[in-house]
Protein backbone atom coordinates (compact mmCIF):
# COMPACT_ATOMS: atom_id res chain seq x y z
CA UNK A 1 0.00 0.00 0.00
CA UNK A 2 2.69 2.04 1.01
CA UNK A 3 4.49 1.02 -2.36
CA UNK A 4 1.45 2.24 -4.58
CA UNK A 5 1.13 5.66 -2.74
CA UNK A 6 4.85 5.90 -3.62
CA UNK A 7 4.14 5.05 -7.61
CA UNK A 8 1.43 7.55 -7.47
CA UNK A 9 3.11 10.44 -6.55
CA UNK A 10 6.08 9.74 -8.47
CA UNK A 11 3.55 9.43 -11.25
CA UNK A 12 1.76 13.06 -10.65
CA UNK A 13 5.10 14.88 -10.28
CA UNK A 14 6.36 12.79 -13.80
CA UNK A 15 2.71 14.31 -15.02
CA UNK A 16 3.14 17.72 -14.19
CA UNK A 17 6.95 18.15 -15.47
CA UNK A 18 5.39 15.99 -18.41
CA UNK A 19 2.63 19.47 -18.60
CA UNK A 20 5.25 21.97 -17.59
CA UNK A 21 7.47 20.88 -20.64
CA UNK A 22 4.43 20.73 -22.82
CA UNK A 23 3.86 24.30 -22.08
CA UNK A 24 7.25 25.30 -22.52
CA UNK A 25 7.63 23.63 -26.07
CA UNK A 26 4.21 25.89 -26.90
CA UNK A 27 5.80 28.66 -26.00
CA UNK A 28 8.56 28.22 -28.10
CA UNK A 29 6.23 27.71 -31.15
CA UNK A 30 4.52 31.18 -30.56
CA UNK A 31 7.79 32.95 -30.24
CA UNK A 32 9.01 31.46 -33.68
CA UNK A 33 5.45 32.38 -35.28
CA UNK A 34 5.57 36.00 -33.33
CA UNK A 35 9.04 36.38 -35.22
CA UNK A 36 8.01 35.60 -38.18
CA UNK A 37 5.00 38.27 -38.07
CA UNK A 38 7.38 40.48 -36.92
CA UNK A 39 9.66 39.65 -39.90
CA UNK A 40 6.28 40.37 -42.58
CA UNK A 41 5.60 43.85 -40.77
CA UNK A 42 9.25 45.26 -40.36
CA UNK A 43 11.07 43.94 -43.40
CA UNK A 44 8.16 43.37 -46.11
CA UNK A 45 6.42 46.02 -44.33
CA UNK A 46 3.11 44.10 -44.30
CA UNK A 47 0.74 46.62 -42.79
CA UNK A 48 1.92 49.35 -44.51
CA UNK A 49 4.42 51.98 -43.45
CA UNK A 50 2.60 53.74 -40.97
CA UNK A 51 3.17 50.51 -38.46
CA UNK A 52 6.67 49.65 -40.99
CA UNK A 53 8.87 52.78 -39.37
CA UNK A 54 6.64 52.10 -36.13
CA UNK A 55 8.23 49.41 -35.63
CA UNK A 56 11.73 50.72 -37.02
CA UNK A 57 11.75 53.30 -33.92
CA UNK A 58 10.77 51.10 -31.67
CA UNK A 59 13.96 48.48 -32.45
CA UNK A 60 16.08 51.83 -32.34
CA UNK A 61 15.33 52.28 -28.82
CA UNK A 62 14.83 48.80 -27.33
CA UNK A 63 18.21 48.05 -28.65
CA UNK A 64 19.35 50.03 -25.70
CA UNK A 65 16.48 49.82 -23.44
CA UNK A 66 16.54 46.38 -23.84
CA UNK A 67 19.82 45.82 -22.46
CA UNK A 68 18.99 48.02 -19.38
CA UNK A 69 16.08 46.20 -18.81
CA UNK A 70 17.86 42.77 -19.07
CA UNK A 71 20.01 43.63 -16.18
CA UNK A 72 17.83 45.64 -13.82
CA UNK A 73 15.49 42.23 -14.07
CA UNK A 74 18.32 39.93 -13.31
CA UNK A 75 19.15 42.21 -10.33
CA UNK A 76 15.09 42.39 -9.06
CA UNK A 77 15.47 38.15 -9.83
CA UNK A 78 18.41 38.05 -7.36
CA UNK A 79 17.48 40.26 -4.75
CA UNK A 80 14.00 38.18 -4.43
CA UNK A 81 15.74 35.02 -4.40
CA UNK A 82 18.31 36.29 -1.64
CA UNK A 83 14.78 37.56 0.30
CA UNK A 84 13.61 34.09 -0.28
CA UNK A 85 10.76 35.42 -2.22
CA UNK A 86 9.23 34.19 -5.30
CA UNK A 87 11.55 34.82 -8.65
CA UNK A 88 8.54 33.34 -10.97
CA UNK A 89 7.50 37.40 -12.27
CA UNK A 90 11.03 38.77 -12.40
CA UNK A 91 12.34 36.10 -14.33
CA UNK A 92 9.31 36.21 -16.78
CA UNK A 93 10.47 39.85 -17.43
CA UNK A 94 13.53 39.53 -17.66
CA UNK A 95 12.98 36.79 -20.30
CA UNK A 96 10.69 39.32 -21.91
CA UNK A 97 12.77 42.06 -21.99
CA UNK A 98 15.87 40.14 -23.11
CA UNK A 99 14.16 38.19 -25.91
CA UNK A 100 12.94 41.69 -27.55
CA UNK A 101 16.33 43.30 -27.13
CA UNK A 102 18.03 40.18 -28.53
CA UNK A 103 15.08 40.31 -31.71
CA UNK A 104 16.01 44.59 -31.82
CA UNK A 105 19.76 44.65 -31.86
CA UNK A 106 19.73 41.59 -34.38
CA UNK A 107 16.65 43.49 -36.35
CA UNK A 108 18.37 46.89 -35.96
CA UNK A 109 22.14 46.02 -36.99
CA UNK A 110 21.31 43.19 -40.00
CA UNK A 111 18.01 43.88 -41.06
CA UNK A 112 16.21 40.12 -42.72
CA UNK A 113 19.32 38.73 -41.62
CA UNK A 114 19.46 39.25 -38.12
CA UNK A 115 15.42 37.99 -38.23
CA UNK A 116 16.88 34.68 -39.98
CA UNK A 117 19.45 34.21 -37.14
CA UNK A 118 16.80 35.08 -34.52
CA UNK A 119 13.98 32.31 -36.04
CA UNK A 120 16.49 29.45 -35.24
CA UNK A 121 16.70 30.92 -31.52
CA UNK A 122 13.52 29.32 -30.54
CA UNK A 123 14.33 25.90 -32.28
CA UNK A 124 17.36 25.85 -30.11
CA UNK A 125 15.29 26.88 -27.08
CA UNK A 126 12.36 23.89 -27.61
CA UNK A 127 15.66 21.46 -27.99
CA UNK A 128 16.85 22.51 -24.49
CA UNK A 129 13.67 22.44 -22.84
CA UNK A 130 13.23 18.77 -23.33
CA UNK A 131 17.00 18.46 -22.18
CA UNK A 132 15.57 20.32 -19.11
CA UNK A 133 12.86 18.10 -18.41
CA UNK A 134 14.40 14.97 -19.20
CA UNK A 135 18.02 14.48 -18.83
CA UNK A 136 20.27 15.64 -15.35
CA UNK A 137 20.55 19.56 -15.09
CA UNK A 138 23.86 19.67 -15.58
CA UNK A 139 23.31 17.90 -19.18
CA UNK A 140 21.47 20.66 -19.45
CA UNK A 141 23.75 23.65 -19.01
CA UNK A 142 26.23 21.52 -21.35
CA UNK A 143 23.85 21.36 -24.14
CA UNK A 144 23.22 25.23 -23.87
CA UNK A 145 27.26 26.00 -24.44
CA UNK A 146 27.36 23.49 -26.95
CA UNK A 147 24.20 24.71 -28.40
CA UNK A 148 25.36 28.17 -28.64
CA UNK A 149 28.95 26.99 -30.01
CA UNK A 150 26.71 25.14 -32.94
CA UNK A 151 25.07 28.37 -33.65
CA UNK A 152 27.66 30.43 -33.22
CA UNK A 153 29.45 28.11 -36.19
CA UNK A 154 26.39 28.16 -38.17
CA UNK A 155 26.42 31.92 -38.31
CA UNK A 156 30.03 32.05 -39.14
CA UNK A 157 29.75 30.05 -42.07
CA UNK A 158 26.59 31.91 -43.29
CA UNK A 159 27.56 35.29 -43.04
CA UNK A 160 31.08 35.81 -41.86
CA UNK A 161 31.94 37.16 -46.16
CA UNK A 162 29.65 39.72 -45.63
CA UNK A 163 29.37 40.35 -41.70
CA UNK A 164 33.02 39.93 -40.59
CA UNK A 165 32.62 42.59 -37.57
CA UNK A 166 29.42 40.87 -36.25
CA UNK A 167 30.83 37.10 -35.90
CA UNK A 168 33.76 38.80 -34.25
CA UNK A 169 32.14 40.43 -31.82
CA UNK A 170 29.59 37.23 -31.50
CA UNK A 171 32.37 34.89 -30.76
CA UNK A 172 33.74 36.99 -28.42
CA UNK A 173 30.88 37.21 -26.31
CA UNK A 174 30.83 33.34 -26.71
CA UNK A 175 34.26 32.88 -25.35
CA UNK A 176 32.92 35.24 -22.20
CA UNK A 177 29.64 32.75 -21.66
CA UNK A 178 32.22 30.17 -21.95
CA UNK A 179 34.39 31.61 -19.31
CA UNK A 180 31.59 32.67 -17.37
CA UNK A 181 30.43 28.66 -17.24
CA UNK A 182 33.93 27.59 -16.16
CA UNK A 183 33.89 29.87 -13.10
CA UNK A 184 30.30 28.71 -12.04
CA UNK A 185 31.07 25.20 -12.02
CA UNK A 186 33.94 25.84 -9.95
CA UNK A 187 31.78 28.10 -7.36
CA UNK A 188 29.22 25.51 -7.59
CA UNK A 189 31.81 22.92 -7.10
CA UNK A 190 33.26 24.98 -4.18
CA UNK A 191 29.38 25.57 -2.74
CA UNK A 192 28.13 21.76 -2.89
CA UNK A 193 25.94 22.38 -6.18
CA UNK A 194 24.77 25.91 -4.55
CA UNK A 195 24.66 29.66 -5.57
CA UNK A 196 23.62 32.27 -3.43
CA UNK A 197 21.77 29.57 -1.14
CA UNK A 198 19.72 28.26 -4.11
CA UNK A 199 20.72 24.89 -4.96
CA UNK A 200 21.22 24.65 -8.85
CA UNK A 201 22.53 20.94 -9.42
CA UNK A 202 23.21 18.04 -7.30
CA UNK A 203 25.52 17.83 -4.35
CA UNK A 204 27.51 15.07 -6.35
CA UNK A 205 27.48 16.42 -8.93
CA UNK A 206 30.34 15.78 -11.43
CA UNK A 207 31.69 18.97 -13.79
CA UNK A 208 34.22 17.07 -15.67
CA UNK A 209 31.82 17.11 -18.86
CA UNK A 210 31.04 20.89 -18.49
CA UNK A 211 34.86 21.65 -17.98
CA UNK A 212 35.68 19.63 -21.53
CA UNK A 213 32.46 20.90 -23.23
CA UNK A 214 34.03 24.64 -22.29
CA UNK A 215 37.36 23.60 -23.97
CA UNK A 216 35.77 21.74 -27.06
CA UNK A 217 33.69 24.82 -27.94
CA UNK A 218 36.58 27.18 -27.53
CA UNK A 219 38.73 24.88 -29.19
CA UNK A 220 36.53 25.05 -32.03
CA UNK A 221 35.47 29.04 -32.21
CA UNK A 222 38.94 29.51 -32.46
CA UNK A 223 39.86 27.17 -34.98
CA UNK A 224 36.86 28.36 -37.22
CA UNK A 225 38.36 32.32 -36.72
CA UNK A 226 41.58 30.96 -38.05
CA UNK A 227 40.88 28.82 -40.45
CA UNK A 228 38.01 30.03 -41.71
CA UNK A 229 34.58 28.62 -43.43
CA UNK A 230 34.81 25.35 -44.72
CA UNK A 231 36.95 23.74 -41.58
CA UNK A 232 34.06 25.74 -39.77
CA UNK A 233 31.68 23.10 -41.27
CA UNK A 234 33.58 20.22 -40.05
CA UNK A 235 34.10 21.87 -36.93
CA UNK A 236 30.12 22.42 -37.15
CA UNK A 237 29.77 18.61 -37.35
CA UNK A 238 31.99 17.83 -34.91
CA UNK A 239 30.20 20.18 -32.05
CA UNK A 240 27.40 18.22 -32.89
CA UNK A 241 29.08 15.04 -32.70
CA UNK A 242 30.03 15.98 -28.90
CA UNK A 243 27.00 16.75 -28.74
CA UNK A 244 25.38 12.77 -29.42
CA UNK A 245 28.26 11.44 -27.14
CA UNK A 246 27.04 13.90 -23.81
CA UNK A 247 23.24 12.75 -24.75
CA UNK A 248 24.35 8.64 -24.89
CA UNK A 249 26.30 9.14 -21.98
CA UNK A 250 23.55 10.96 -19.99
CA UNK A 251 21.16 8.27 -21.21
CA UNK A 252 23.01 5.36 -20.27
CA UNK A 253 22.76 7.09 -16.57
CA UNK A 254 19.39 7.44 -16.31
CA UNK A 255 19.09 3.41 -16.79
Amino acid sequence: MFDKGKREQRHEKEDAAFNKMLLCIAGAVVVELIILLFRQLYVNGLLGGGVQMGLIYFVRVFRILGAVLSVAGIVWAVLMARKKKPVMLPCICTAVAAGLWVLSALSFYLFDVGLDIAMILPAAGAVLIVVYFLYQRVFFFNAMLTAGGLVALWIHRQYYADHPRMILVIFVAGYVLLAAALVLSFVLRGGDGRLGGIRLVPSDTSYLTTWITCGVTALALTLALALGTTVGLYLLFALAAWLFVQAVFFTVKLM
